[in-house]
């Protein structure tokens, strides 16, 4: 399997991609499980310099590791790195959410969805209730960009004071930090941006946010908080699909330059 960047495999490596092709319980579109191998190969298109934070991410130490491809693999991980998982479907994030301390920690949701369900097709553990299984041990969940709901997750929101900012009201990053606490795990559902941005997902919404909010925000949380570990997911690649995986792959590498920026052992 490729590499993220194409890099070789690097033990001293600060920053660990996992791909996590987990496909169980999609209900829409199929595919996911490709997303990972699809992200890593679009990555070798990267540019490596970022204007923006003026330095070349990578440098910071980037290593790939062996794909995990069942839940319980994701429960026993361990690892001094700073992961990044690339799904898959939306359900891996229950497991590499639950192994963090809970206490002080906040996730961050980039969604269109809520994913509040008790139960979907039969299952409770699915990606359209990842968010309601990860709140019954941890209810310090924001949720950005949704727009797609039912009444039973919006009465949930309400009874459970959960931070819900809906992708038809203003987009205000310092009202979003505000919700998060020291600590913060990220998980983002691909479907959370517009699908002019990223149409190959495995459930669209349209009227999504745009990249450079996305990024935005997550610069801001990173230089504000101690993010421990995030994740990106739902990846739905089709025949002439290199928009959306290369702009997954610019948006992993984003996550990289920021912890990068903000790590006390960087260079820069």
């Amino acid at each position: 399997m490729k590499t993220f960047l194409n890099l070789p495999k690097f033990e001293e490596a600060q920053i660990a991609i996992l791909p996590v092709p987990f496909e169980s319980t999609t209900s829409y579109k199929k595919g996911t499980k490709n997303g990972p191998k699809e992200i890593i190969e679009a990555s070798n298109e990267l540019y490596l310099y970022d204007p923006e934070l003026k330095i070349e991410p990578y440098k910071i130490g980037i290593t790939t590791l062996k794909e995990i491809k069942k839940l319980k693999e994701l429960e026993n991980l361990k690892s001094d790195k700073f992961i990044i998982a690339l799904g898959g479907e939306h359900t891996i994030t229950y497991p590499l959410v639950k192994k963090f301390p809970q206490k002080d920690l906040s996730i961050l949701q980039i969604d269109a969805h809520a994913d509040l369900k008790d139960e979907f097709d039969g299952s409770k553990l699915s990606h359209a209730c990842v968010m309601k299984r990860i709140s019954e041990f941890n209810k310090n969940i924001t949720q950005v960009g949704i727009r797609a709901l039912d009444k039973d997750e919006s009465d949930y929101i309400q009874r459970h004071k959960i931070n819900t900012f809906f992708a038809h009201e203003k987009f205000d990053v310092k009202k979003i930090l505000k919700t998060l606490k020291k600590n913060v795990y990220v998980t983002i559902d691909l479907d959370g941006f517009d699908p002019t941005v990223i149409p190959d997902v495995g459930t669209p919404e349209p009227a999504g946010l745009q990249f450079k909010q996305v990024t935005d925000l997550l610069k801001e949380v990173f230089k504000y908080r101690n993010v421990v570990g995030a994740d990106v997911v739902e990846l739905c690649p089709s025949k002439n699909s290199e928009l959306s995986a290369y702009s997954s792959a610019k948006l992993v590498y984003k996550l990289i330059g920021f912890k990068a920026v903000n790590s006390t052992k960087n260079q820069y």
